[in-house]
């Protein structure tokens, strides 16, 4: 792990350099462009939002906000692992003429996509400020250690899948159904407190991604969520960390042989 670690800090101005090309040419040409990672939340959320404050009897001055704060760790979490599956084959030129550690490649995607969803959070904490002044305060902070803690268990999941994806390559389509399943079996655009209603809260209970979610979106909502919930989210990302830096480490040699 040392090791693992040294030699990311050793490349880690490689690291800054492709994460900046990546910015860059992620909006090159766009005339809105990084208030496009801010629009496509928000959208979602006005009409999601405006639907089921329709269907369920919800002010949309309550329910937008909350599946705004939802979708933006989501949209980070799945936009990584998606992105990660083709981590290496867009990094081929860089594995096989130089000498660079493989370590930085699915940390570049997870830095990516890091630094677009702290756009997403500004303009959510903008738009939380209009629709629910009184709520607004010092708490929406702990929304930093969530972030923190989620930072590492998108990492880790970035190493797993990377490698997955090298090794079988129907492995990216694949996970986009598994995490299109997630999407809907976790308390994001709907209420927790629904199917806990109905006696299915196992559903989001045994969900690594509800708890993930919960760090960060109950304090940006105004909210600190109970120990238990902390326990669980620093437990299952140490667990996805830990397990992705082992793939990594053991298939690096590998990589350059299945491109």
């Amino acid at each position: 792990m040392k090791q693992y670690f040294s030699e990311i800090f050793e490349y880690r101005y490689v690291l800054i350099s492709l994460v900046k090309r990546d910015l860059m040419g992620k909006y090159r040409r766009s005339r809105l462009g990084v208030l496009w990672s801010v629009l496509t939340p928000l959208g979602l959320a006005a009409v999601v939002g405006g639907v089921y404050g329709i269907l369920f009897g919800t002010s949309p001055q309550t329910l937008i906000p909350m599946i705004f704060a939802g979708l933006n760790p989501w949209v980070f979490m799945s936009g990584t692992a998606d992105n990660a599956t083709m981590t290496f084959t867009a990094a081929e030129s860089y594995i096989k003429q130089s000498t660079v550690t493989t370590y930085i490649f699915p940390l570049r995607t997870v830095l990516t996509n890091f630094l677009t969803l702290s756009y997403s959070i500004l303009a959510f904490f903008c738009v939380y400020l209009f629709f629910q002044p009184n709520l607004f305060g010092p708490k929406m902070l702990m929304c930093i250690p969530g972030l923190l803690i989620m930072y590492f268990f998108s990492w880790g999941l970035a190493n797993i899948t990377s490698v997955i994806n090298m090794n079988f390559r129907d492995f990216a389509p694949m996970q986009s159904l598994i995490l299109q399943g997630f999407f809907y079996a976790t308390p994001i655009i709907y209420d927790a407190q629904i199917l806990k209603d109905r006696g299915y809260q196992f559903v989001y209970l045994i969900n690594p991604f509800y708890y993930m979610l919960e760090v960060v979106r109950k304090p940006m909502l105004g909210y600190i969520p109970g120990w238990r919930c902390y326990v669980a989210a620093v437990g299952v990302a140490a667990a996805v960390f830990l397990v992705g830096a082992f793939v990594q480490i053991r298939n690096r040699k590998k990589i350059v042989y299945l491109l």
